[in-house]
């Protein structure tokens, strides 16, 4: 393998690296689809069809193509029947007892006349939701009546498997009808489910999950209709990689199927049917009334705790042939799985270590990359950035993913190439006072150092006993400033609403969130102790607490004590521990953040599970994460990348840019604040406020100069820039060449913005002379030259000679690529900033040390030490590593205090590690 290395590196040194190849396009980048059709439901009475609703249905998804697993599409529909009896969690299994949901499943398939989808494809997460069975009363079920229904489709049991399990034969004693609906896997095996699934369901099932809280939030929706017929929701699209039994994949299609309930088409005496086979006389008033039924509820009523919806209207029934023959389906197609290049077996992985920001994208780069024959396999390993840059400095790794410059220069000359502009947002899982999801939310760094710094007691009993925070308010929520930014929001009790969450690592994305609450005057006096207007106070153990930090600490450690009792809190009573800092619970990962706020799984740490069944028993007793939080009444923050938030689906806060208002007054509004989203505009402002710093080798972000010029009113202040720190010098002919192309690369073909393999998807903004950044990828492509030769040059940050214009020029496309090594072609034409001057500095200052370099004598990123012992980073070999979307971006597992918060829910934890490695759950 060493010799085939170095013949590669000797060719690729003898004939340059070419052109980049295009991308393979899984679909445009934009992919909305519309589909309209007219349902209606009838009543068959001697021999007379009556038709008794018909409705005229849109249904709009808005991306159909390049999905990748757990990435929620927006879905919306039109003219659908106002659903009633509804209830909070519209995922849970208690939703199918609604009336006149809009049913929403993820099918393995694509419907066509000659073979058209069946609802044994179609995903459900709980048993109950695709089995129905009962004793006398109702003798008839709905389902039995249904005029759309083959005969043989309407017996008393309908779909029993041949032999059943000594379990099902005990729960269905003494029934007198069953009707079984199976779940075909993608391998074909077919599970028959029944009552709690007692014939055996997929893996990624669950029985009847009666308590309506879900362990993991499955995809099935029973949506709800307004009284205009109108509704919307956000659907999570799964593919094998977290949903093998269901297996959509790149190589096969499945399809998003609405089924908009408008009721069972009833045949109630039978007609349709032999005469041995309709309802008996004593049935027939009892099969009458349960198939033409039209509703227990009115449009918009909450349905009562454990009441079921009239079945004949109801989700219930959204596998009969009825609401199946009234489905809308829109196919669905997705990108390359995200261990599609661990699959492909494409060699030794050239290996960038760190930021988490740059996830989103480089899991698009990387089968561009290994799926090419005439390239590499590109490995993002994820790692702290502060801890790659320790790793680059000691030569222990090749290249690496900063937003910030090192401490002290590197010990060889380094380029900080930029490869891609992003930032951070606060994300949210907000309701409004009618249960609905905030759509707009606004907050300023105080709000958030407020949150970090363990200000609100979260709990009455906390208050009650903490004298520092006696007159704060117990959560973000309660707060008068939240309020008065954020009118019509209620108040909600919940330790999720006192707290960010955050990583629990060394983060650039913690330090550019620290830096910008720095940076605001009224953030930093209220940290310095000065109240804010209505009296709340800093936590006394953050006051004067010295920002930025790259990790943040939790530094409270009261503890209430009359509340940790037996019988109030087992757990605490066992094991005293500070409680605030329970409430905050960072996580791994910033990924498993926005799986948190996707499915408002609450990760503080303060329910506490008694497993022993003897009473007063502590054996086993453990805190766990409080759970989901039911919808309608959610209030959860945290901090996640724009990547993440792009492909989870999440709603994003607006951050205060400015502000003109008195540090010491009073505010009822947002009047003389300037609030900026994280949007294409926001972000394009920022970036035109970037300069180049020959000093670092970067274009910092200066929040302080964000926040004092007026100018820079409608920048969004969470921009960060994700850097390739690469030597010029050390790597090797081979390695610099790769190096080199993928800095090429990210300077043109990666900033085309789109869903296919290649391109740069949502989240991020484009280094291209329209945004202001033809500066940045200027540079990026002339330190591909410089990486590519290892001759130890370091080119200044801004190509001498005269400035392009930033108005001029197309963006970056496939065909810029480079023809020579590692030069786009016209790659001083991709235009620039005008507002950075012409010129610059000669790059960092690193010293050369003298003599040969000894990069060759460290272990490298893909192999071990001279002696063979695997290298060790954190405490991990790198040889033993998991990687983390795919080997396309190894690291930590994906996220386990999301497995953990999961299994707080359904009282087990279940840890499932796919095969390849793509992700451990």
């Amino acid at each position: 393998m060493r010799v085939a290395a170095a013949i590669a590196a000797l060719a690729l040194a003898t004939v340059g690296l070419g052109p980049i190849p295009p991308a393979a396009a899984i679909g445009p980048a934009t992919s909305a689809v519309t589909v309209r059709k007219t349902v209606q439901r009838t009543f068959l009475a001697d021999g007379r069809t009556t038709v008794v609703d018909k409705r005229n249905i849109a249904l709009t998804v808005d991306q159909t193509t390049g999905l990748r697993s757990l990435q929620l599409i927006k879905v919306s529909w039109s003219g659908a029947r106002p659903t009633a009896g509804i209830t909070p969690d519209q995922n849970s299994d208690l939703a199918q007892n609604e009336e006149y949901p809009f049913a929403l499943f993820e099918c393995r398939g694509i419907d066509s006349a000659a073979h058209p989808l069946s609802p044994d494809t179609c995903w459900t997460q709980y048993g109950d939701e695709r089995f129905s069975y009962g004793a006398d009363d109702p003798a008839y079920p709905a389902w039995r009546s249904d005029a759309k229904a083959a005969a043989a489709e309407r017996g008393a049991i309908v779909g029993a498997p041949a032999r059943q399990t000594p379990q099902c034969t005990s729960l269905l004693f003494g029934t007198t009808y069953q009707r079984w609906l199976p779940f075909v896997g993608a391998d074909g095996t077919v599970y028959p489910g029944g009552v709690q699934g007692c014939a055996g369901q997929a893996p990624e099932a669950s029985p009847a999950n009666l308590s309506g809280n879900l362990s993991l939030p499955s995809n099935e929706t029973f949506g709800v209709s307004d009284a205009h017929g109108t509704g919307s929701t956000n659907f999570d699209v799964f593919t094998a990689e977290d949903h093998a039994s269901l297996g959509c994949s790149s190589t096969v299609p499945c399809s998003l199927v609405a089924v908009p309930i408008v009721g069972i088409s009833c045949d109630a005496n039978g007609e349709l049917l032999p005469a041995s086979s309709r309802p008996a006389p004593a049935d027939a008033p009892a099969a009458a009334a349960n198939c033409t039924g039209s509703g227990n509820f009115a449009p918009g009523q909450t349905l009562p705790s454990q009441a079921p919806g009239d079945p004949a209207v109801s989700g219930a029934l959204w596998w009969s042939a009825s609401n199946w023959s009234n489905r809308l389906s829109v196919p669905l197609t997705f990108a390359p799985a995200d261990n599609v290049c661990s699959l492909h077996g494409s060699g030794a992985p050239v290996d960038v270590y760190g930021s988490e920001l740059l996830v989103q994208a480089t899991t698009s780069w990387a089968p561009y990359f290994c799926l090419n024959s005439h390239l590499f396999d590109l490995n993002h390993v994820q790692t702290p950035e502060p801890q790659a840059r320790s790793l680059l400095a000691q030569g222990n790794v090749e290249a690496i993913y900063t937003s910030q410059p090192p401490d002290a220069p590197y010990p060889v000359p380094t380029v900080n190439a930029p490869v891609a502009v992003s930032g951070f947002g606060i994300a949210y899982a907000l309701d409004n006072a009618d249960g609905q999801p905030v759509a707009h939310l606004k907050l300023d760094g105080r709000l958030l150092a407020k949150l970090l710094t363990e200000s609100y007691p979260s709990q009455i009993f906390v208050r009650a006993a903490y004298t520092a925070l006696a007159d704060n308010p117990l959560n973000i929520t309660f707060d008068p400033e939240f309020q008065a930014l954020n009118p019509g929001i209620p108040a909600r009790t919940a330790d999720a609403a006192a707290t960010l969450l955050t990583v629990n690592s060394d983060s650039d994305v913690v330090s550019a969130l620290t830096s910008y609450i720095d940076a605001d005057p009224e953030a930093r006096a209220w940290l310095d102790g000065e109240p804010d207007p209505w009296g709340m106070v800093v936590n006394p153990a953050y006051k004067k607490i010295a920002l930025p930090v790259d990790n943040w600490p939790l530094l409270d450690t009261f503890e209430p004590l009359d509340e940790y009792q037996p019988g109030r809190n087992d757990c605490l009573y066992a094991a005293p521990t500070p409680y605030l800092p329970l409430v905050a619970a960072p996580t791994a990962r910033l990924f498993s953040i926005g799986l948190d706020l996707q499915f408002a799984l609450a990760q503080s740490q303060t329910t506490c599970v008694l497993p022993s069944p003897i009473p007063g028993s502590l054996a086993g007793a453990k805190l766990v994460a409080n759970g989901r939080q039911a919808s309608g009444r959610r209030a959860m923050f945290g901090t996640v990348s724009l990547g993440d938030a792009a492909r989870e689906g999440l709603t994003l806060a607006s951050l205060e840019s400015r502000s003109t208002v008195g540090r010491g007054d009073r505010i009822t509004d947002a009047s003389g604040r300037t609030f900026v989203a994280p949007d294409p505009a926001g972000l394009r402002a920022a970036a035109q406020t970037l300069r180049p710093d020959p000093r670092s080798g970067t274009w910092p972000i200066d929040h302080t100069a964000l926040r004092t010029t007026p100018a820079n009113a409608a920048a969004y202040p969470g921009l960060m820039v994700v850097y390739a720190a690469v030597p010029t010098r050390g790597l090797g002919s081979m390695l610099g060449a790769q190096y080199g192309k993928f800095l090429s690369f990210a300077a043109a073909r990666g900033q085309q913005a789109g869903t296919a393999q290649g391109d740069l998807p949502d989240g991020f903004l484009p280094m291209t002379g329209a945004n202001g950044l033809g500066t940045l990828a200027n540079f990026t492509a002339r330190a591909a030259t410089a990486v590519s030769a290892q001759q130890g040059a370091v080119p200044p940050l801004v190509a001498p000679g005269p400035t392009p214009s930033s108005s001029s020029g197309p963006a970056p496309t496939a065909s810029t690529t480079p023809a020579a090594p590692g030069v786009p072609t016209g790659a001083t034409n991709l235009g620039g900033n005008p507002q950075v001057p012409v010129g610059g500095g000669n790059g960092p200052t690193n010293p050369v040390p003298a003599g040969p370099s000894t990069r060759g004598a460290s272990p490298t990123a893909r192999g071990a030490a001279s002696s063979g012992a695997p290298r060790t980073i954190d405490a991990e070999p790198v040889s033993a590593r998991t990687p983390l979307l795919g080997s396309t971006v190894a690291g930590w597992a994906l996220p386990l205090m999301f497995a953990i918060a999961i299994a707080a829910s359904a009282g087990a934890i279940a840890i499932r590690l796919r095969a390849g490695g793509s992700r451990t759950r």
